[in-house]
């Protein structure tokens, strides 16, 4: 049980990350905004008196409550986006290379002369995605493994997989299916 890999972390792999922390907590936000212009919809439109009756009124609530979700989401994720490009400019460096190694004691990731070593039972979580698996320290701060930058990631996804359900406990894993 021993993996070994070096990625190159660029702002296309931080942006992924970043974008799935913020969708993801703000996912009932979302929801909130469209029912609040959905009802806005409805009010607007018996104050106006517009006509076409009952069904055409809940299908412009409808189609406004959804308008105003993908709204939120694109704004949020031009935000994220931003502060993400901001943030790599004022690092000075558009990637970084991060060496990764994970055997039966525990992760180690160096990144310039910087080394941390982290047992299985620290991890708080770990997430596999189409794009990466993601090794949680913190609930928004992990190590990403961008699965394009694997030689094969199918072989080398089912070797993760495989690893990370033997060392790490069920509840904390979020893995895709053989």
């Amino acid at each position: 049980m021993h993996y070994k890999r070096d990625f190159v972390i660029s702002f296309r792999e931080t942006r992924d990350f970043y974008l799935r922390l913020a969708l993801r907590s703000w996912t009932k936000g979302f929801w909130g905004f469209g029912i609040v212009g959905a009802l806005v919809t409805a009010v607007y439109w018996e104050f106006l008196a517009l006509p076409g009756g009952a069904y055409l009124e809940v299908l412009a609530a409808v189609i406004m409550g959804l308008v105003v979700v993908a709204a939120a989401m694109l704004s949020m994720c031009v935000t994220t986006s931003r502060r993400v490009k901001r943030d790599f400019r004022r690092s000075g460096r558009d990637s970084y290379v991060q060496h990764t190694e994970i055997d039966g004691f525990g992760v180690r990731v160096t990144v310039d002369s910087r080394q941390a070593k982290v047992g299985f039972d620290k991890l708080m979580k770990v997430e596999e995605t189409g794009k990466a698996f993601y090794l949680y320290l913190a609930a928004n701060q992990a190590w990403l493994l961008p699965k394009d930058q694997m030689e094969d990631p199918a072989s080398e996804s089912a070797a993760l997989r495989q690893i990370f359900s033997t060392v790490v406990e069920s509840r904390r894993l979020k893995l895709k299916k053989s």
